[in-house]
């Protein structure tokens, strides 16, 4: 690996974690862009760039995932009995997606743009809402299953096609099919995300590449570039908390979320330009 390559993981590993953390965007919405136009431009073959950059996305979101889930389990913002059931839902779609969809040679670049793009439009959305007001809110929590069961199948369907944690599907799911508070769905959520990260892993890795990534790779999993992106990003994502908690940060998430909805502008115009 070229030093030159190494440094710009790392500084968009530091830059990406702070920038999540200051206006609290999910981590696979850095990593899968920025490794997907990073395996394209080092020459890996394009049969196995989007399973790879989403498999490594992944492994990256684990990492980055992990602290943020430890820190509202012992807040007790986490409801395990629904991030467990999701988790398992969620693993079985992201098995069949990884099976049937996203390692299959028609799922490529332009399809990934496609539904990475989409995926960034609505977080883009979510993003440019005021946030409610949560100080008075009372939980009506209560268990249902089917809801439960399709929350996970969506997220796991979302993290499997697009690399990232389904953190965008589950909040308002939670809040609002399972009448959990806004604090508690994030939690929980935070959780969930570590284990469809594990099945996502799990499921990329014990897939084989079409032919030879031509990086050191478990399955569909890099390991050392995805360590390069999310290391860094651990600790500068507390960093980026720190931050948002001392300033306004509404200028900073309405401007964040142009710049998304900017890029997934242009990710599904190309989408659209290479369809037709």
């Amino acid at each position: 690996m070229q030093a030159a390559h190494l440094l710009l993981l790392l500084g968009i590993g530091l830059l990406g974690g702070f920038l999540a953390g200051l206006v609290g965007v999910g981590g696979g919405i850095v990593f899968a862009p920025v490794l997907f136009f990073y395996f394209q431009a080092i020459g890996v073959p394009a049969a196995v760039v989007t399973p790879l950059t989403l498999g490594t996305s992944l492994f990256c979101t684990l990492l980055a995932s992990l602290s943020s889930a430890w820190f509202q389990y012992r807040r007790q913002a986490v409801v395990p009995a629904v991030a467990v059931g999701a988790g398992l839902f969620s693993t079985l779609a992201i098995m069949l997606t990884t099976r049937y969809i996203t390692t299959q040679p028609w799922y490529n670049g332009t399809a990934f743009r496609l539904v990475f793009g989409m995926v960034l439009f609505l977080v883009a959305l979510r993003m440019l809402r005021s946030p409610r007001q949560t100080a008075a809110e009372t939980e009506r929590f209560q268990l249902r299953w089917p809801a439960l069961a399709g929350a996970g199948t969506v997220a796991g369907t979302v993290a499997a096609a697009a690399g990232v944690g389904g953190g965008i599907i589950l909040v308002p799911l939670y809040h609002r099919l399972l009448g959990l508070t806004m604090h508690r769905a994030v939690g929980t959520s935070s959780a969930t995300i570590v284990l469809i990260s594990l099945g996502g892993i799990l499921s990329y890795a014990l897939s084989m590449p079409a032919v030879s990534p031509g990086v050191p790779a478990l399955g569909h999993v890099d390991v050392l570039h995805g360590l390069l992106l999310a290391v860094p990003a651990t600790f500068s994502a507390r960093l980026g908390v720190q931050t948002a908690h001392r300033l306004r940060t509404t200028g900073l998430r309405r401007a964040f979320a142009l710049l998304a909805l900017f890029i997934a502008g242009r990710l599904l115009l190309q989408a659209l330009q290479a369809l037709l």
